[in-house]
C-alpha cells in the first residue's frame, strides 16, 4: 500500500514537471504588462525604430548599463529609490533587447572602485557621485554605442525623470543610427539665444556680472538639432540655411523683418510662432528718473498682419482665464493659497476638454502651465485648414488687462496677484478659448501687392508699445519686393501659441541644486511641436507614454463645489468692502478739513460705523474661507477613517464572525 502510494507521487511529480515544461516552452517570450499606463510596455515610437532597424538591416548597437551596486549598499536610505528606478530601467532595456530581433545588445555592469569598469565609466564620460571620504564613485547611466564607434551616453540616471526614460533610450538610438542634420533658426526679441561671446563673457565676470545663458528650452533644442539665431533685422531667411523657423515673442520687428517670414510660410517654410499679451522676461527699461514708468510698459507681442492672412488673430489686450484651469498657489507671504485664474493649468483630469486628442503633438501631455496667455480667434481663409491644438474649457473667456496703476478702473496686469478681483471681473464663457492651434495649407501672404522698406531702421526708443513702428531714416536706401508670384507659393504649416512664457525658465522649469529641471510638460510640448513640423513622427510616438502621477482629485472637485457656492456671495462682500472704504478716506478728508467739534463728531461716529461694517464683511468673508476648510476636513477625516478604520473594522468584524460560527459548528459536533 506505501509503495503504490510512493509511486503515485513520483507519477504526480514527473507530470506537474512536464506540465511546466511544457508551459514554459508554449508561453516563451509571452508577458503581461497590467499597469495601468504599461509602464513596462514600449510605446509604438519605440518599435517603429526597432522595426526600422530590422527592416533597414542596421548593424547592432550595444547598451551598457553602469550601476554601482556594490557601493550604492553603503547608503541603505539613498540607494532604495535608485533600486527601484534600476529593476524599472532594467525591465525595459530588455523589453528593446527582446523588440529588437537581435539590433540591440545589453550589458549590466556594476563598476567597482578601483575596477577597469568604473574607470569606463569615466572614460565614457558618466557622471559619477562621490559617496565617501575614500572617493568612491556611485554610477548610474547608460552608454550607447555602434559598431563602428559612435557613441552616445546618458550622464546619470535621476529616478524622478522616469517618465522621460523610453524617449531618451528610443532618441539617442535614433540619433546614432539617423543622425539628425535639421537647423532651427531663432527669431526674437528676447534674449532667447545670447551670443557665445568669450570676450563678453570674461569682461562679464570681471565686473562680477553674470554672463545670460540660453533659455532651457532653447537648450533642449540644441541637444537635438542645430540651432542657430536670426537677426531681428533680416529681409530675407533662406531655406538653404534653415530647415525650421522658431519665432519666440516678435516684438516690435521692422518691416523688413515681417516681409521676411511672410516669404518663409509664403513659399512653404514651416513655422512655429509664440506670442504673447504680457512676456514675463519681456522687462521694462529701468529709469530712476522715472521709476513709474515702468508700470506703463507693455510687453506684449504680436503678427496681426501675418496672423490674419493665415487666419487667426490674438486681439490685444485680451488675457484667457479659465476658473476650472486657474492654478491653486500662494501669491504673497502672507496670504493662503488662492486660485489664479489667469495662471492656468491643465492636468489628466482637465486633457480631455483642452487638448486635441487626436492630434500628435499632443500625446503624451500630461500637465500644462499658461500664465497670462492670449486668446486666439480663428477665421479660416479658404484652402487653409486651422486646427485648435489647446483651448481653455468650454466655460473659459478672456479678461481685457493692460499695463498701468491697479486701483483704477478696469484690470491691469498687476492685478495678477489680486485673485479676487480676477474673479471679480471674470464671466465665464460658453465655448473654449483657443490657447494654441494649428495652421495649414497655402496660407495667404500678408504683402499680397509686395512690399517696401528702409535698407536699415533705428533702434527704437525703449518703452516703445507694440505695433508702432518709426518712420524710416531720410538717407536710408528703399527697397522694394515685389509679391510672391503664384508658381512659387507652396503649402506650409505653422504652430502658433498665444504664450511665450510657456517655454520659459520661470514657467516650465526650475532651478534644483542639480540645476535646472522640468516642473510640467511644456517642453514637451514644444518638442512635439517641432518634431511634428519636421515630420519626426517616430520620436513623437515615443514621447506619447503617458505619465505615472496619480492625482487624487477628490478634494479638488470638494473645493470647486464649495467655490462655485460661495463665489457670488464673496463678490458682493468685495464690492461693499470696496464701497465702504471708499466712504471711509471721504469721511476721513472730510475730518481733517472741518473743526467744528459737534459735526467733527458726527463724522467720527460715520467712519466708526463703517469700519465696523468693514469688520462684519471680513468677518463674513473668514467664515465662508472656514466653512470650505471644514468641508475639507470633513472629506478628509472620512477618507481617513475609511482607509484606516473602516476597513481593518470590517476584516475584525469579518474575521469574529468566522471565529465564532467556527466554534459554534464545534460546540454542535460534541453535543452531537
Amino acid at each position: 500500500m506505501k509503495l503504490n502510494r510512493l509511486v503515485t507521487v513520483i507519477l504526480i511529480a514527473v507530470v506537474a514537471v512536464l506540465a511546466i515544461h511544457l508551459t514554459s516552452q508554449v508561453t516563451r517570450g509571452a508577458r503581461a504588462d497590467v499597469t495601468e499606463d504599461s509602464l513596462y510596455s514600449l510605446t509604438e515610437g519605440s518599435h517603429q525604430i526597432l522595426e526600422r532597424m530590422r527592416s533597414e538591416g542596421v548593424k547592432p548597437i550595444t547598451i551598457k548599463l553602469y550601476f554601482s551596486l556594490t557601493v550604492g549598499k553603503s547608503l541603505p536610505r539613498f540607494i532604495k529609490e535608485f533600486i527601484v528606478y534600476e529593476d524599472y530601467v532594467r525591465t525595459l532595456l530588455k523589453e528593446y533587447e527582446r523588440a529588437s530581433g537581435g539590433k540591440i545588445r545589453l550589458q549590466f555592469i556594476d563598476p567597482l572602485p578601483d575596477s577597469d569598469e568604473a574607470q569606463d565609466a569615466a572614460d565614457y564620460g558618466l557622471e559619477g557621485k562621490p559617496v565617501n571620504q575614500h572617493g568612491d564613485q556611485f554610477y548610474f547611466g547608460l552608454v550607447f554605442e555602434t559598431l563602428t564607434g559612435s557613441k552616445d551616453v546618458i550622464e546619470f540616471l535621476w529616478p524622478d525623470r522616469q517618465e522621460d526614460i523610453e524617449y531618451e533610450i528610443s532618441r539617442r538610438i535614433h540619433s546614432l543610427l539617423w543622425p539628425s542634420s535639421k537647423r532651427i533658426g531663432v527669431l526674437s526679441s528676447l534674449d532667447v539665444m545670447p551670443d557665445d561671446d568669450p570676450y563678453m563673457r570674461q569682461l562679464m565676470q570681471a565686473q562680477g556680472r553674470r554672463p545670460p545663458d540660453p533659455w532651457v528650452a532653447m537648450k533642449l533644442l540644441q541637444e537635438r538639432y542645430e540651432v542657430k539665431k536670426i537677426e531681428p533685422d533680416t529681409d530675407h531667411i533662406s531655406k538653404d540655411d534653415y530647415d525650421l523657423v522658431l519665432v519666440v515673442h516678435p516684438r516690435n520687428l521692422p518691416e523688413k523683418t515681417l516681409w521676411a517670414l511672410d516669404e518663409w510660410v509664403s513659399t512653404g517654410g514651416n513655422a512655429l510662432v509664440f506670442l504673447d499679451p504680457f512676456a514675463l522676461d519681456d522687462q521694462p527699461p529701468q529709469n530712476p528718473q522715472q521709476p513709474w514708468a515702468a508700470m506703463q510698459y507693455k510687453p506684449a507681442s504680436n503678427l496681426s498682419k501675418l496672423a490674419q492672412a493665415w487666419g487667426v488673430t490674438r486681439p490685444e489686450d485680451a488675457v484667457a482665464a479659465d476658473l476650472e484651469l486657474g492654478m491653486r498657489r500662494q501669491v504673497s507671504r502672507t496670504s493662503g493659497a488662492e486660485k489664479v485664474i489667469v495662471d492656468m493649468v491643465i492636468d489628466q483630469e482637465t486633457r480631455a476638454k483642452t487638448l486635441a486628442q487626436d492630434n500628435p503633438i499632443t500625446r503624451g501631455v500630461n500637465n500644462l502651465r499658461f500664465f497670462l496667455a492670449g486668446r486666439l480667434d480663428i477665421e479660416p481663409k479658404p484652402g487653409v485648414v486651422v486646427t485648435p491644438l489647446v483651448t481653455t474649457t468650454a466655460a473659459g473667456n478672456s479678461l481685457e488687462m493692460k499695463p498701468g496703476f491697479p486701483g483704477r478702473e478696469g484690470l491691469v496686469f498687476m492685478d495678477a496677484n489680486d485673485p479676487a478681483k480676477l474673479v471679480d471681473a471674470f464671466d465665464p464663457g460658453d465655448k473654449p478659448v483657443v490657447l494654441a492651434c494649428l495652421i495649414s495649407g497655402k496660407l495667404g501672404s500678408a504683402f499680397p501687392n509686395g512690399a517696401t522698406f528702409a535698407s536699415y531702421t533705428p533702434e527704437p526708443p525703449a518703452g516703445l508699445p507694440p505695433g508702432i513702428e518709426l518712420p524710416p531714416p531720410a538717407d536710408a536706401e528703399m527697397i522694394t519686393k515685389e509679391a510672391i508670384p503664384e508658381d512659387q507659393r507652396r503649402e506650409s504649416t505653422v504652430i502658433l501659441f498665444s504664450d511665450v512664457d510657456l517655454i520659459s525658465n520661470q514657467v516650465a522649469f526650475q532651478q534644483s541644486f542639480l540645476g535646472p529641471i522640468a516642473v510640467n510638460d511644456n517642453h514637451k510640448l514644444l518638442l512635439n511641436s517641432v518634431d511634428y513640423l519636421f515630420g519626426a513622427k517616430e520620436l513623437m510616438n515615443v514621447r506619447a507614454k503617458s505619465s505615472i502621477r496619480r492625482p487624487f482629485v477628490l478634494f479638488d472637485q470638494i473645493e470647486e463645489k464649495a467655490d462655485a457656492k460661495t463665489r457670488e456671495r464673496e463678490k458682493q462682500i468685495r464690492a461693499e468692502l470696496a464701497t465702504f472704504e471708499e466712504q471711509v478716506r471721504s469721511k476721513q478728508s472730510e475730518l481733517t478739513q472741518r473743526n467744528a467739534a459737534l459735526f467733527q463728531k458726527k463724522l467720527q461716529d460715520e467712519v466708526d460705523g463703517l469700519n465696523e461694517r468693514i469688520k462684519e464683511a471680513n468677518r463674513e468673508l473668514r467664515q465662508i474661507r472656514n466653512t470650505k476648510r471644514a468641508a475639507l476636513e470633513n472629506e478628509e477625516a472620512s477618507v481617513r477613517f475609511s482607509i484606516m478604520g473602516l476597513m481593518p473594522s470590517l476584516v475584525f468584524i469579518m474575521g469574529m464572525t468566522l471565529f465564532i460560527r467556527r466554534k459554534s459548528r464545534e460546540r454542535k459536533s460534541r453535543r452531537g
